[in-house]
C-alpha cells in the first residue's frame, strides 16, 4: 500500500511531465537540425535551433493574446514556414518585405511576405516561389542551441546564440 502509493505518484508525476513536454513541443517551443546552406552566415549546417511557435499565434482570444508575446512578422525575422513545394517539409528563411512592399517590379499582397536566404547565391525562396502566406509560418527561430558538423565535432562557439 505504501509503496504502491508512492509508485502511483511517481507515475502520474511522469504523465504530467510528459503531457507538458508534448504541449510545448507541438504549441509553444520546438527544435530543429539546419540541413542547408542557405542561411549561411546566419545558420550553417548542423545548427540546432529553437523555433519560438506562439509567437505568431493567430485567432487568440484577445485577453490571451495580451497575455502572450504575440505579433505580426517583421522585417529581419528568420522563420520557420512550410514548403510551398511541398506542406510537409519546412523552411527557414528570413523575411525580408512585408505585405505592401514593393519587391522588384511587383507588390507583396496583403497576408503575404517575401522570404530569402542569407546565402543568395544558395537559396530556393521567394525569388522561386514568390511571396508565401502568412499563414503557412510555423515560427521564428530564436536561437542555435547547439552546432555539430556532420561528422565532425560541437562548435562550442555557436552554442546559445541569439539568432539575428
Amino acid at each position: 500500500p505504501a509503496a504502491l502509493s508512492a509508485a502511483l505518484g511517481i507515475l502520474r508525476a511522469g504523465l504530467i511531465a510528459m503531457l507538458l513536454a508534448l504541449f510545448a513541443r507541438g504549441f509553444v517551443l520546438e527544435l530543429r537540425v539546419i540541413s542547408g546552406p542557405s542561411m549561411e552566415p546566419a545558420l550553417v549546417p548542423g545548427d540546432r535551433v529553437l523555433v519560438d511557435r506562439m509567437i505568431y499565434a493567430r485567432g487568440l482570444p484577445a485577453p490571451l493574446a495580451r497575455l502572450l508575446p504575440v505579433r505580426e512578422p517583421a522585417r529581419g525575422d528568420v522563420v520557420l514556414v512550410r514548403s510551398p513545394d511541398d506542406p510537409r517539409s519546412h523552411l527557414v528563411k528570413r523575411c525580408v518585405a512585408l505585405a505592401g512592399d514593393r519587391i522588384g517590379p511587383g507588390v507583396v499582397p496583403a497576408g503575404s511576405i517575401w522570404l530569402e536566404g542569407d546565402h543568395r547565391a544558395d537559396s530556393r525562396d521567394s525569388r522561386a516561389f514568390g511571396p508565401v502566406e502568412q499563414r503557412t509560418l510555423s515560427g521564428r527561430v530564436v536561437c542555435v542551441l547547439a552546432s555539430k558538423a556532420t561528422g565532425g565535432p560541437w562548435r562550442w562557439s555557436r552554442t546559445l546564440r541569439a539568432v539575428r
